[in-house]
């Protein structure tokens, strides 16, 4: 056993090195990509350690994995969210909706410890164990502290006990000052509260924590019920006593606080107060086309009416003409289509019941460039491209919709994960290689892979968009947008040619005659893989021989070119990158191309 786990070992640390490449190597290429390849070969040879590793080794190692995979992907999590609601379409998930007010009592401090805030109001109710600072002024100044006594007086010297318990610290600040006023002539006093009791609250019923409480004297029945953390999931907002000898002498109701922000205590709390909050009777959920979806609760005698009020109304995006109301009957959840949402008004309230409005699925759309009224819109379901441009009155004269670029969200997803996987090839290719003895990674193939990780990752979907059936039977989606460029009389040559950038097309021209008027082909030119971007957004590759002669003849229309178009020769490629690849990579730079030419003509255009 002892060998085999030795064995283990030193396979292991065979395959950990067999992973690792020359310094010199490593040196020898672009910083972005070294950096990338001695992560990947660092996240290959912690894969494949022994399996005899640690259960908390492995956790951290899926952790990091985890890490990794979303820091590749980042993908808009919201959008994808929104997407799935959408297709959804008609009905919401009930039992998401939280509880109307139960995110109030998380922003409370939840402590044990008394809370001691002197309070200045004139209003404040004095009781054993408050503390008043008065000072004398007159013939003989002084400062005295007085504590109420348990009978509820202070005594003062020369003056008969005062009974302050029960009075407002206004009301007892008058009457100190009479009193002081008539026992010493010309004396002036000047009263304020310097220390406020602490008293024990019970707090019970469906309290999120029951308990007894010590807190100020000035704590109100809120205020205690913050520090208890609020109110626990059978527990009801609506009804909330304080009960003080048996008797209940408020009632807190928190729609009050959180919907009309009207909540005025007038009862200060005394020690053997009980806070009892009694359980809900009746929670109605409303979803769809309102605009704070929640789970509210009904007291008795209130209609279906009242919660859509308390949602803060109907959206615009409202389906007035699709609403539902399911309500638990004879033991079976029944739904009710609701024909006007008057009806509502007249339906009482049962606990259990769930309504339903329907969204107008609304998308917003963008179009930019030649078109006379550019900018985003809002189109209804299952409206197409053709609607969009007929909202945006239609193409300027010097539009060029073949040129036309046209993105969404889902594709953009997809090219992106496409273009991370090919330069995870691209990154295998170049390990592989660089593990064969004698082997070199040619400068195009670097080129290309640092090209592939810089190539922003584009949401273009070809659409012709001057066939109308073919616009009408496109329909938007919430994100799209659409790009017209104006009319362009050039057309465009990268790569290994001589002298890249803008030609001035020239009708009935082909290939061969724009690739030699940028001074013909590099000795370097893959001539057997030449590729064309059209303006529409469809990229074609073409053969050529020595003597710039095409070796297959393609038919007319492949060969057919367009202003804006873009011709690019790439470098000839060797065998550590299979072709597949190569074309591959040369699409996703090429379509990035074509889009920066739209967008930079369709900004000039706007401007």
């Amino acid at each position: 056993m002892k060998k085999l786990f030795i064995l283990t070992i030193l396979l292991s640390s065979h395959i950990v090195l067999a992973q690792e490449m020359n310094q010199d190597f490593l040196d020898s290429l672009p910083q972005d990509i070294r950096d990338d390849l001695e992560n990947k070969t660092k996240n290959q040879a912690e894969t494949e350690r022994p399996v005899y590793r640690s259960l908390q080794n492995q956790t951290e190692l899926k952790k990091r994995e985890l890490e990794d995979l979303k820091a590749r992907l980042k993908l808009d999590l919201d959008y994808l969210e929104k997407r799935l609601s959408e297709d959804a379409g008609n009905k919401g998930n009930d039992y998401e909706l939280k509880v109307f007010g139960s995110d109030f009592f998380r922003t409370y401090q939840s402590t044990y410890m008394p809370i001691n805030e002197p309070n200045l109001s004139p209003s404040y109710v004095l009781d054993f164990g408050d503390v008043l600072e008065i000072q004398f002024v007159g013939q003989q100044s002084e400062t005295n502290i007085f504590e109420i006594k348990r009978d509820g007086s202070i005594n003062i010297e020369n003056i008969e006990p005062i009974k302050l318990i029960g009075l407002s610290l206004e009301d007892a600040t008058s009457i100190i000052k009479s009193k002081i006023a008539a026992a010493y002539v010309g004396a002036e006093a000047y009263i304020t509260l310097s220390n406020l009791r602490d008293v024990n609250v019970l707090v019970s019923g469906n309290a999120f924590n029951p308990g007894i409480y010590t807190v100020s004297g000035n704590s109100n029945l809120l205020h205690v019920l913050g520090i208890a953390g609020g109110i626990n999931e059978y527990g009801s907002y609506r009804e909330i006593n304080l009960i003080r000898d048996q008797e209940v002498i408020e009632t807190l109701d928190m729609y009050d606080v959180l919907i009309t922000g009207a909540y005025k205590s007038s009862v200060s709390l005394r020690s053997g107060d009980i806070i009892f909050v009694k359980p809900f009777k009746k929670l109605v959920s409303i979803d769809g086309a309102v605009k704070m979806p929640a789970k509210y609760e009904l007291l008795d005698g209130q209609f279906l009416s009242d919660i859509v009020i308390y949602s803060n109304g109907i959206s615009k995006h409202a389906d007035l003409n699709n609403i539902f109301l399911e309500r638990i009957l004879d033991g079976k959840i029944k739904t009710i289509p609701i024909r006007n949402i008057n009806q509502f008004d007249n339906i009482a309230a049962n606990d259990g019941d769930s309504i339903y409005i329907r969204k107008h699925l609304f998308k917003s759309v963008n179009i930019r460039g030649a078109v006379s009224r550019p900018g985003t819109y809002l189109m209804a379901d299952g409206e197409s491209l053709n609607d969009l441009i007929e909202k945006s009155g239609g193409f300027t004269l010097n539009s060029y919709p073949f040129g036309a670029v046209y993105e969404t969200q889902d594709a953009f997803l997809i090219n992106k994960m496409a273009n991370e996987k090919l330069y995870e090839q691209f990154l295998e290719n170049i390990i592989n290689a660089s593990q064969k003895t004698g082997t070199t990674i040619s400068t195009s193939i670097l080129e290309i892979t640092e090209s592939l990780k810089d190539t922003i990752p584009n949401g273009r979907v070809v659409v012709d968009i001057m066939d109308e059936t073919a616009s009408k039977q496109t329909f938007l989606k919430d994100g799209d947008s659409i790009t017209i460029p104006e009319k362009s009389d050039n057309i465009y040559v990268y790569g290994e040619v001589n002298y890249e950038g803008a030609l001035k097309f020239e009708d009935d021209q082909d290939l061969d005659f724009f690739i030699n008027k940028s001074g013909g082909l590099k000795e370097n030119a893959s001539m057997s893989s030449i590729y064309v971007l059209h303006p529409n957004g469809d990229t074609k590759r073409f053969e050529m021989g020595r003597k710039n002669l095409f070796r297959n003849s393609p038919s007319k229309e492949e060969l057919t070119l367009y202003p804006g178009s873009i011709i690019f020769v790439p470098r000839q490629i060797d065998n550590t990158v299979g072709t597949r690849m190569a074309a591959q990579a040369y699409v996703s730079i090429l379509g990035n191309i074509g889009i920066a030419l739209a967008s930079l003509s369709s900004i000039n255009n706007n401007n």
